[in-house]
């Protein structure tokens, strides 16, 4: 998975395209020290996203904007029986 645009929008969301919803933004919004996906505009052009798909697009936008520290240390990743995104 890809990241192929991305766009700064007001309030400090960022909009993100990736490589296999190239017609299916997805905003992110800034939450304490990392980001974290707010909603996506899913086009009827692309595949359905999962909720797998969602925690891959939120790690590769982190390690992107070099937030993967701050987003691996939310209580969500605490818990013994999630595991990180592939």
């Amino acid at each position: 998975m890809k990241i192929i645009h991305y766009s700064y929008k007001k309030h400090g969301k960022i909009e993100f395209w990736f490589e296999q919803w190239p017609n299916s933004p997805v905003v992110f919004t800034h939450i304490k020290e990392y980001y974290f996906i707010r909603f996506v505009k899913w086009n009827e052009l692309d595949p359905l996203v999962t909720k797998d798909d969602l925690g891959k697009m939120e790690l590769i936008v982190n390690q992107y904007l070099g937030r993967e520290e701050y987003y691996l240390q939310r209580k969500y990743f605490e818990q013994d029986r999630v595991k990180l995104p592939k």
